[in-house]
């Protein structure tokens, strides 16, 4: 048995056939139509997050690591607003998630009925595609609207949103329908000569990359590209190629200059890189990503590619830019947030998973090397949802070992996910406790600012995250120096800093890094 709701058996064919595996939901009333028939779905599974806005972002970090869309659900009202932050990043990482949200009927709307607001269209403009979907709608209809989603998600690869209306009753049941089959996709192909035959009156181009998916890192590294280009690649930290040959550090771009721009990729994490280039007044910027694209040079001659970075070859034709690779030796720092996270990344393998929280977190990924896969939230670069992210991969592929180091903040912000974490047995995850918000340290004008605004900026605290995760029972500790932090094991662990010179160790690393 299943819903009697004719549209939503066919949305959860239709999920089936988009190749979901898993619905995460948080349960409500007016989704009942879409949790009755979800699992009652022999191919489907399911999982419950109560929190929708930990639920959205496991579902990224899970189609993040799996390569295939997960399906959200949530009811009515204020429910679909707590996925709008995983929804932002899904956007801008070019991330498939597929968004089902619970309406009252449309002439309900607006008219004094409780848990209801207007949710048509709600995550305009950062989605992909909106769709609203009602009971009068019939099976041809139904095809066809989920014929253009899986077209859109084919061709954008971001977030969609289906919006259903229904009536009630809600919970009736009669056996399943006929499932729903889509209509074929349809594809689009690229002139890739032509567009980058705008570099060829350059007389110095230089290769940038941003951050990449670990995949797409891996690949290029097989195809021995960057070899190949003959060129210098400056790379974003985050792009899973530095340390590979021939490749310098992004902020290294400063120290050059040149009048086309080859960029792949996503963005970059480095503003003085942008400042630099917007400086030069480039004479061509051509882009290479098969989702996404960077206008950050500001120049009228630029083009997108539409292409996946890791299936190119390039011209060896051009006039690349090529640099000395400079050696910086890392010095010794004392106790602090730099000396923790190098010692925790000095004990992972190259197969371990590592997941980075922002602000200040992955900026140290500038000094420090890893060559194992990385995630970083860096589409909107928001705190929240860093610790579900994590939690969402780590819980898709069990398999896998997964390390997730993030900040005291955004630990805080995502603490409802502690609760998934007890469950998993494959993700350790290290919360460097400083007790404020140090990133604002960095910036030369905060110190500037009154004693009241530098207050607001730090957001002190003296939470104990280690005995906060042990309340959602999570195997917890805290520790305060570099042979506690080598010996510990628990599955989260408290790196507690705050008495550290944080500030001191950053700029010890800052100027071994801008040496040439």
């Amino acid at each position: 048995m299943t819903t009697d709701k004719a549209i939503a058996q066919w949305t959860i064919d239709a999920l089936v056939e988009l190749g979901v595996k898993r619905i995460i939901y948080s349960p409500g009333s007016r989704n009942t139509p879409l949790i009755i028939a979800g699992t009652a779905h022999p191919a489907l599974e399911h999982i419950t997050v109560l929190d929708e806005r930990s639920a959205a972002f496991q579902a990224l970090g899970e189609s993040l690591i799996t390569h295939q869309p997960v399906a959200l659900c949530c009811t009515s009202g204020s429910a679909l607003a707590n996925y709008h932050p995983a929804v932002l990043e899904a956007f801008y990482r070019k991330v498939s998630l597929i968004i089902l949200t619970a309406d009252r009927p449309a002439n309900r709307i607006g008219k004094g009925e409780g848990q209801t607001s207007q949710q048509n269209d709600f995550y305009e403009p950062h989605i992909g595609l909106s769709v609203s979907i009602n009971e009068s709608v019939g099976r041809e209809e139904a095809v066809a609207i989920w014929s253009e989603i899986r077209q859109s998600l084919h061709e954008k690869s971001e977030p969609v949103h289906i919006n259903l209306h229904f009536e009630e009753p809600l919970y009736g049941q009669q056996e399943p329908l006929a499932p729903l089959k889509l209509q074929a996709l349809q594809t689009v192909a690229n002139d890739i000569d032509n567009s980058l035959s705008r570099l060829g009156s350059c007389s110095c181009v230089a290769i940038v990359c941003g951050q990449l998916h670990p995949d797409t890192a891996l690949q290029i590294k097989a195809n021995n590209s960057i070899a190949l280009s003959g060129a210098t690649w400056f790379v974003d930290p985050l792009s899973g190629l530095l340390g590979a040959s021939n490749t310098v550090n992004i902020d290294q771009l400063v120290h050059h200059k040149f009048d086309g721009l080859l960029s792949l990729g996503g963005q970059w994490m480095s503003k003085f890189a942008k400042f630099h280039v917007r400086s030069l007044g480039l004479s061509a910027h051509v882009h290479i990503d098969k989702y996404q694209a960077w206008e950050l040079a500001d120049v009228s001659n630029f083009s997108w590619v539409k292409q996946a970075v890791e299936s190119l070859n390039l011209p060896t034709s051009l006039s690349y830019l090529n640099s000395q690779v400079p050696h910086t030796v890392i010095p010794d720092l004392p106790w602090s947030d730099a000396a923790a996270i190098l010692t925790i990344l000095l004990k992972l393998d190259k197969q371990t998973v590592l997941h980075l929280g922002n602000s200040s977190i992955p900026r140290y990924m500038n000094h420090f090397n890893f060559e194992g896969p990385i995630y970083c939230n860096r589409g909107v670069s928001g705190i929240d949802g860093c610790l579900s992210t994590a939690i969402g991969a780590a819980a898709a592929t069990p398999g896998q070992k997964h390390v997730l180091i993030l900040g005291d903040q955004s630990a805080l912000y995502d603490s409802n996910a502690l609760s998934k974490l007890s469950t998993l047995k494959n993700l350790q995850v290290f919360v460097i406790n400083n007790g404020r918000g140090a990133i604002f340290d960095w910036l030369p004008g905060t110190s500037a600012t009154t004693e009241e605004a530098q207050r607001v900026y730090s957001n002190e605290h003296s939470v104990n995250i280690a005995a906060l995760a042990a309340a959602y029972q999570c195997c917890s500790t805290r520790v305060s120096n570099l042979d506690a932090l080598s010996k510990a094991s628990e599955q989260l662990i408290e790196v507690w800093t705050a008495e550290a010179d944080n500030k001191q160790a950053y700029e010890q690393l800052h100027q071994a890094h801008q040496s040439k």
